[in-house]
């Protein structure tokens, strides 16, 4: 089955250009609680935008990763602070890198509902369009599209 949004994929934070320095980043909620580390991001392929930040909540979560929608996160100093809080993400869906490549539509769908219902205002609607527009997943001020160079010919 093909991915219903084959240009994005999961890229692991270490591929990253090294001025990038967010592999391994302390990732905290508004509440100041450590949520994990940063451990990759889910990518648009073709402009390096990035839609996810793939966080390793190590051993407190029920599922070691979970996605954080860019829109949700800022820089603070040497960490990337969310701005929901613990509470919250515990009711996030888990993420499992070698299912991502795997999903339909439907569970494409199923994920940005739940994502939305976790950690945005309670009601929030979720349109077809969600996935590229509104606060959700707007494209964050941190990010430059310069930590990621697709690879060329075999070589990054």
């Amino acid at each position: 089955m093909d991915h219903p949004r084959p240009w994005l994929r999961y890229l692991d934070a270490k591929d990253l250009d090294d001025k990038a320095q967010l592999a391994g980043m302390a990732v905290t909620g508004g509440d100041g609680e450590q949520l994990g580390k940063v451990d990759g991001f889910i990518i648009d392929e073709s402009t390096a935008r990035p839609y996810h930040v793939v966080v390793d909540a190590g051993g407190w979560f029920t599922h070691k990763r979970f996605l954080l929608p860019v829109g949700h996160v800022g820089v603070e100093g040497d960490r990337l602070v969310a701005d929901v809080g613990k509470d919250r993400v515990t009711r996030f869906p888990g993420f499992d890198k070698d299912e991502f490549e795997k999903l339909s539509t439907e569970d494409v769908k199923r994920m940005n509902a739940q994502l939305a219902t976790a950690c945005c205002a309670e009601g929030v609607t979720i349109i077809e369009t969600a996935w590229d527009t509104g606060d959700h997943y707007r494209s964050p001020e941190w990010w430059q599209a310069s930590y990621y160079r697709p690879a060329v010919g075999g070589r990054r």
